[in-house]
């Protein structure tokens, strides 16, 4: 009987679907937004705000010149020719996260050392 009491007692102590924690509470699941919150991602927009969701990048820099934010996403990825952009959006719907972060990230990130935007050639 002892046995049992412990088991509901570790089922009710235990972490469920319930539980939400980091920035993306709502969203996020072993550091990947679902799908449920962002949906599909098809423009350049989309990919860059998937990034600042994820922390990758930030929305604005307040230093357009030296730091890699949501504008400079949105034009390295908008500058690149349709395959290529395709290939970028594609590869920041299917990452992860966590896949997305580089060192820096989301201050001031190497888009370079960004898998994704490989994709699209280094500038």
């Amino acid at each position: 009987m002892k046995s049992w009491l412990c088991l509901v007692v570790f089922a009710a102590c235990s972490a469920g679907d319930d539980t939400a924690t980091g920035s993306h509470a709502n969203c996020a699941e072993g550091g990947a937004i679902n799908d449920d919150c962002t949906g599909p991602l098809s423009t350049a927009q989309d990919a860059c705000w998937k990034m600042v969701d994820c922390g990758a990048i930030s929305i604005n820099s307040g230093d357009i010149d030296k730091h890699f934010d949501w504008g400079a996403c949105v034009d390295r990825i908008e500058t690149s020719i349709d395959i290529e952009q395709t290939l970028i959006i594609n590869c920041v719907a299917a990452s992860s996260c966590d896949a997305l972060k580089v060192q820096n990230s989301p201050q001031n990130p190497n888009p370079n050392a960004m898998a994704c935007l490989r994709l699209g050639g280094q500038r």
